[in-house]
């Protein structure tokens, strides 16, 4: 496996047409990329939250801070955690927006079904935030989140290209008539489910 500093370079040149928002049309999602994904701004919360020493690894702190930036973009009721809460984003994510509860939804080795837990957690009248970690039965649990997720809401799926499997999952997400606009970051993915016309962009992050 080659160090993370490395992939990182060899990533970003593979994905270099795609900087700076080139090829992006759509004023919301040039925007969404400029500003949130690709927000370069130095926040103060970031070296207060790093020094805490929660987060180790250079790959799981650009996505903390990636997180942080979602979070202060989606002002959102709930952030909610498939199949469990990762304890080192959970600080990013209230730093920038304390009112957003976080909270997990786990499949059990005897589960009650995934649309009962879902269920009370959506409401259809506030913006939700769902993080999918690909733990067993993820497959199962998107296809029961689909069903239940609002137009306010979105859906990041982690490690999208970790192997062929997920990456023919992230294109079932990206293809799904319920998905508007979908951002692959290579480590992860972004969809929303509102109205706007489909649209997938490859982002450089």
């Amino acid at each position: 496996m080659l160090p993370y500093e490395i992939k990182r370079i060899a990533i970003w040149l593979q994905r270099m047409k795609y900087a700076q928002g080139f090829g992006i049309q759509s004023p919301s999602a040039f925007s969404f990329d400029r500003k949130v994904i690709n927000d370069h701004n130095k926040y103060e919360a970031y070296t207060q939250l790093l020094a805490s020493g929660k987060v180790t690894s250079r790959l799981e702190h650009k996505k903390a801070r990636l997180l942080f930036r979602l979070s202060r973009f989606a002002q959102a009721h709930s952030f909610v955690f498939f199949p469990s809460v990762i304890p080192n984003y959970e600080s990013y994510i209230k730093a920038a927006c304390p009112k957003t509860r976080v909270v997990s939804v786990a499949i059990e080795d005897k589960p009650e079904p995934i649309k009962d837990k879902l269920e009370p957690i959506e409401d259809k009248s506030e913006p939700m935030v769902y993080y999918l970690s690909l733990a067993d039965n993820y497959q199962q649990w998107y296809e029961t989140l689909r069903m239940v997720i609002n137009e306010q809401s979105f859906l990041i799926v982690d490690d999208i290209n970790k192997n062929p499997v997920t990456k023919t999952f992230w294109q079932r997400i990206v293809a799904d008539e319920r998905v508007s606009f979908s951002y692959d970051l290579y480590y992860l993915g972004i969809a929303f489910f509102d109205k706007r016309p489909k649209q997938n962009y490859i982002i450089n992050f």
